[in-house]
């Protein structure tokens, strides 16, 4: 089936800094793409990953708040100006494909006929549902638990080689993501915080270790005025496995 691997694009907890991007995944496979959420710039964040824009398959959003969407016009204009013809599937809950017409239709980029057309595909809030499959790679959702928006964390099941990594959006912590995160290899747990909606490095940590997955990484962290590295600490002391803090450009194996 060949090689696959999720790339991380950024990390950041909805304020970037020089060094941090807001969050965003791309899983790469047999020569396909699909970005995790769409913030920053897009297209250039794909071309730092060697990404052309005809390998763009589809796009998953995980929910609609703005760090997570907030570049999907840059991205529909750059790929019709880059003369586009396939139509782009993009996948999300009815809430989360509402916000992101809206957003299009700000700047007239919904217009059939004159640009390569969307193609919505709603997710329901059932656990596991399959999304679809690329290169091999398996992808399915379940639900996170993020106040007024329904947000959904992914799995990625390589049928080649095993491997499995999960990431869990932006989510308080959540028995449906444990259950998600099952024996994965990978799990990747936004750590913003204890606020309502969101998780510690500790709650992460948590929810690692009832999935009982091989390895934790952080993401959606703050990134101003926090020791990163203690926020690293706290998630070790509640996981006894290898426990890391993403960094814009790091890639995973499937």
């Amino acid at each position: 089936m060949g090689m696959a691997e999720i790339r991380i694009l950024g990390t950041a907890a909805s304020v970037p800094d020089a060094e941090h991007d807001t969050v965003g995944l791309l899983l790469c496979a047999a020569g396909r793409a699909v970005p995790i959420d769409c913030g920053g710039s897009p297209l250039h964040r794909l071309a730092r990953a060697g990404i052309e824009p005809d390998e763009l398959h589809a796009l998953f959003l995980t929910h609609g708040h703005a760090d997570h969407i907030y570049g999907l016009p840059m991205l529909a204009q750059g790929l019709w100006l880059a003369g586009r013809q396939a139509p782009l599937p993009i996948f999300g809950t009815g809430q989360t494909l509402e916000q992101a017409r809206k957003l299009l239709g700000l700047f007239d980029l919904l217009r059939d006929g004159e640009r390569f057309k969307v193609r919505w595909q709603p997710l329901d809030s059932s656990e596991g549902q399959f999304v679809l499959e690329v290169g091999g790679v398996r992808i399915s959702a379940s639900p996170g638990v993020h106040g007024s928006q329904d947000a959904m964390a992914v799995r990625f099941d390589h049928a080649a080689t095993g491997g499995s990594i999960v990431y869990s959006s932006d989510t308080e912590p959540c028995p449906a993501v444990a259950r998600l995160a099952m024996g994965a290899d990978l799990l990747i747990h936004e750590a913003t915080s204890a606020e309502k909606g969101h998780s510690s490095p500790a709650q992460a940590a948590e929810i690692a270790r009832q999935a009982g997955v091989g390895r934790l990484v952080l993401i959606h962290y703050p990134v101003s005025g926090t020791d990163l590295e203690d926020w690293r600490r706290q998630a070790a002391a509640a996981f006894p496995g290898p426990v890391a803090l993403a960094q814009d450009g790091d890639v995973y194996s499937l």
